[in-house]
């Protein structure tokens, strides 16, 4: 990564963790600062600013959080840390989708009504966050009265009575990840867009075996089967495209995103609403594992919804 990537990202970590209506105005700034910083270094020991240089000047200046805390944050106690309210809403929203997609069953198959569900599941699930805050904040506080030693990074015993993520030194995000897994991505998702068009009929050519197990749902098949294979066949068509050029990569981001989301909710919509596989057992399995990736991908979706949120933008006159 090189220099000039290793400051946004780090501008980046700065802005989204700032006010909304400063953010811009802030990250523009430290990275103007930034960048003037990094040129004069490289001057006085003569030679190209590099990422070794670039890296040295962002572990002077400190951690995102404390940075991000110079210009907007507030001294003083809080519940859950700054740095760790990220893993808090992740951990709470997860616990609680888990139980609802576990619960609601009951709704869709009629055997409860929407009422009955809320005040018998619903809302009970928000246990699971009450909890969470308490855990969250004893640990907080555990750390603030034993804090990590900066030089080994070595931590107390009892921060492993209620454990949390110590903070760390600033390191460059990853940018180019799953792009540099491409190479075993892009097969292993054309093998199974192709296996998910009929994987009865695959199974009776590569096996002696009974395929009927596998049949698809005749409603499923007729309505849902082809616009699922066009997401598949598209998204992986354009993200072989970004894998292979850069400049097509940022071009194609939004498009890429909202295939990404129309896949999401046509798998839930399946999810819901049919049945994908004509054999009881097997549906029931097949939903049980989408279920899994479809809150794994609602995550995801939104981790890079708020990156893409908080991401610092250069306005077209200071693009050089």
């Amino acid at each position: 990564m090189d220099a000039k990537t290793l400051i946004e990202s780090y501008v980046d970590d700065v802005a989204r963790r700032l006010p909304r209506k400063i953010r811009n105005e802030v990250g523009l700034e430290l990275r103007a600062l930034l960048t003037d910083e990094l040129t004069s270094v490289a001057g006085e020991i003569g030679r190209s600013p590099d990422s070794e240089m670039a890296l040295q000047i962002l572990a002077k200046l400190g951690r995102p959080e404390d940075v991000a805390a110079r210009y907007g944050g507030q001294p003083g106690f809080t519940l859950i840390e700054p740095a760790h309210a990220p893993a808090f809403v992740s951990i709470a929203a997860l616990g609680v989708a888990v139980q609802w997609a576990f619960t609601l069953r009951r709704v869709f198959d009629g055997s409860s009504t929407f009422d009955e569900w809320w005040s018998q599941s619903g809302f009970v699930a928000f246990w699971w966050v009450g909890v969470l805050l308490i855990w969250f904040a004893i640990g907080a506080w555990i750390q603030r009265r034993a804090p990590l030693d900066p030089n080994s990074f070595r931590r107390p015993f009892i921060h492993f009575l209620f454990w949390l993520p110590v903070r760390q030194d600033w390191q460059p995000q990853q940018s180019d990840h799953p792009y540099s897994a491409a190479k075993v991505l892009v097969p292993l998702a054309a093998t199974l867009t192709v296996l998910f068009v009929s994987p009865e009929w695959w199974l009776g050519r590569l096996t002696d075996a009974d395929p009927s197990w596998l049949r698809y749902d005749d409603d499923f098949r007729a309505q849902l089967l082809v616009p699922l294979i066009a997401l598949m066949a598209t998204r992986l068509a354009l993200f072989t495209v970004a894998t292979v050029s850069k400049h097509w990569r940022a071009r194609t981001e939004l498009v890429r995103a909202g295939l990404w989301v129309a896949f999401v909710a046509v798998l839930v919509s399946a999810l819901v609403g049919w049945d994908i596989f004509a054999a009881d057992l097997v549906d029931f399995l097949f939903k049980t594992w989408l279920s899994v990736f479809l809150l794994v991908n609602v995550i995801q979706i939104w981790i890079w919804t708020r990156n893409a949120l908080t991401r610092v933008r250069v306005p077209k006159t200071l693009v050089q």
